[in-house]
């Protein structure tokens, strides 16, 4: 098969749809891969965490190219490249996720287009349902088709110690009495390659060899040919990491009946610590419900944001 082309890129072109069935396992293994250490009630149902979604209703690209005649960028045998996540826009749809769920979910070129400066962007859009036939979420799974130029490398600070002296709360913060301008607590992480790996490693649920697709962030060799020079933390990742600071702050339940529009804007490294912080920008007030606008930022230690998230959820 031939590797696609932008030209080549129809919108609208889709993949088979696939049913994945969510166990207990897939669950506790996601949650170890995101360091997020809560338990369920005893005796429940294990609720699938707010990020899990691109495990349980992927979005399967390369499916879209291979069921259509094409391999990816990444697949090239000569000059082969990365396309890397740049961001994603969720909307979920009031059902809740859970253990022994069975998500349908379809895979298809949703967007594309070319910024002022020349790069090129791919929306790879994802429907799911549940076994019941109910709608459970949607989202975009946005990434760079091409660089127009140059390298997004780092040098200054890029193999900084991380300190472990660590404060992750904000003690002030009161979610019974939330106003503008509130902060909520903070999330941090310390990211090394074993971090990058384990995500990749404990969501390998089907035993397959890394996707190519993952080879930016687990393949250091294939890593140091592309435009970030190196190795970096995968976009769903970083995701996973604000939507725990998220669910953990508000719940679950304000989690499936609210919007997540992410922009990852700078690559996260090995070495790096990145804190996720949250603040609440507006409260709007109907007869029926109270919604709150959230920024969500994930920063890196030297000032850097990384990525940026506006979310809207109920109170």
């Amino acid at each position: 098969m031939n590797v696609l082309e932008w030209d080549q890129i129809l919108v609208g072109t889709s993949a088979k749809p696939t049913s994945i069935n969510i166990t207990k396992e897939m669950i506790i293994n996601y949650k170890k891969s995101i360091e997020d250490n809560t338990a369920g009630n005893s005796g429940e149902l294990l609720q699938a965490p707010a990020g899990m979604f691109f495990i349980y209703a992927p979005a399967r690209r390369l499916d879209v190219m291979h069921e259509n005649g094409f391999i990816s960028p990444e697949e090239a045998e000569t000059n082969s490249r990365s396309t890397p996540f740049v961001g994603t826009d969720i909307e979920w749809l009031g059902n809740a996720i859970k253990e022994n769920d069975i998500i349908t979910s379809t895979a298809f070129f949703e967007k594309k287009w070319e910024s002022s400066s020349g790069n090129r962007f791919l929306s790879i859009g994802v429907e799911a349902k549940n076994q019941t036939n109910e709608p459970v979420i949607n989202y975009r799974y946005n990434v760079m088709w091409e660089f127009s130029k140059g390298q997004k490398a780092r040098t200054t600070g890029a193999n900084q110690t991380a300190s472990t002296n660590i404060s992750t709360e904000a003690n002030s913060f009161d979610i019974n009495n939330i106003t503008e301008g509130d902060v909520i607590p903070q999330l941090q992480r310390i990211i090394s390659q074993e971090t990058i790996n384990k995500y990749h490693e404990l969501n390998n649920w089907s035993n397959k060899e890394p996707s190519p697709t993952a080879l930016l962030h687990v393949d250091e060799a294939f890593a140091e040919a592309t435009v970030f020079s190196g190795t970096t933390l995968s976009g769903p990742t970083a995701v996973g990491f604000m939507l725990h600071l998220v669910e953990k702050t508000f719940g679950q339940k304000a989690i499936i009946n609210s919007t997540f529009n992410e922009r990852a804007l700078e690559p996260v490294r090995p070495g790096d610590i990145i804190t996720y912080s949250g603040k609440v920008i507006t409260i709007n007030n109907t007869e029926k419900e109270k919604r709150l606008d959230l920024e969500v930022r994930g920063t890196n230690q030297l000032g850097q944001t990384t990525s940026l998230a506006s979310v809207n959820l109920p109170l």
